[in-house]
């Protein structure tokens, strides 16, 4: 007779962590997606894979490059 794990396998080794990123004026974690102001970047900006984010700590926007391996 077989015994049934009774905790759900772990799957952590399948996805990697996504890198976390920090503010380039004070190297905080707290950051987030912003959103788009503008025409230019709504689709500019967009099409070349930029993205603004502001920092929860200094309130300052900046933008983050995502490159095809990475999902947001």
């Amino acid at each position: 007779m077989s015994t049934v794990p009774l905790s759900p396998p772990n799957y952590s080794h399948t996805r990697p962590a996504r890198p976390r990123r920090a503010c380039p004026h004070c190297g905080s974690s707290e950051i987030y997606r912003s959103h788009a102001r503008g025409i230019v970047e709504r689709h500019i900006v967009r099409a070349f894979r930029f993205y603004p984010h502001r920092c929860a700590e200094c309130d300052r926007r900046f933008y983050v490059h995502l490159s095809s391996k990475e999902v947001h």
